[in-house]
């Protein structure tokens, strides 16, 4: 069975308030999920708009999991890279939740680069995947030309399920600690 999907281009989409930013908030309120996992190249204080932010701690606050990987291949105050300050900002707002994870991926002679958000309710039996070209950063979540896919999974289905699954080990590879 093919899952349900749906494009998102922006900033298009945004300006009739379908932009992934307003996704992700609304997936956070409303979507019932359990685990919320995201993956980006690089985070920007600028992605970490007030509204997602406070998406995230209720989020976190009503036992949802949060596991956020964010590349730290360059930091400072070039355009290219992760900024600093948008790190330690959401550390500090995940610091009182031990539900809530934040991750820097580095790795040498390879650029960490994927913009990946993956929700799930295993024990409903559903998930939710955005792939596409959007950092956490203002312009890559609602101003930017951006393309994304938003993929819709019913884990009852064998074949959704093992797409799933690739994806969720997708976010353990980033994770694993190398010796």
């Amino acid at each position: 069975m093919l899952a349900r999907t749906e494009f998102i281009i922006l900033p298009y989409a945004s300006k009739e308030g379908r932009s992934i930013l307003h996704i992700l908030v609304e997936e956070l309120r409303t979507g019932g999920w359990e685990a919320f996992r995201a993956a980006v190249a690089f985070a920007k204080q600028s992605g970490n708009d007030a509204t997602l932010l406070d998406a995230l701690t209720t989020f976190a606050s009503g036992g949802g999991t949060i596991s956020l990987t964010v590349g730290a291949d360059v930091f400072g105050a070039t355009s290219r890279g992760s900024e600093y300050e948008a790190v330690e900002a959401l550390l500090e707002k995940f610091e009182p939740y031990p539900t809530a994870k934040l991750y820097l991926y580095h790795e040498r002679r390879r650029t960490f680069h994927p913009k990946l958000y993956l929700f799930s309710n295993e024990a409903e039996g559903r998930a939710l995947a955005i792939v596409g070209s959007s950092n956490w950063t203002e312009g890559g979540l609602a101003e930017n030309i951006e393309a994304n896919v938003l993929v819709h999974f019913d884990l009852a289905q064998a074949d959704h399920r093992a797409e799933f699954e690739k994806v969720k080990r997708t976010f353990e590879l980033f994770w694993k600690d190398e010796e």
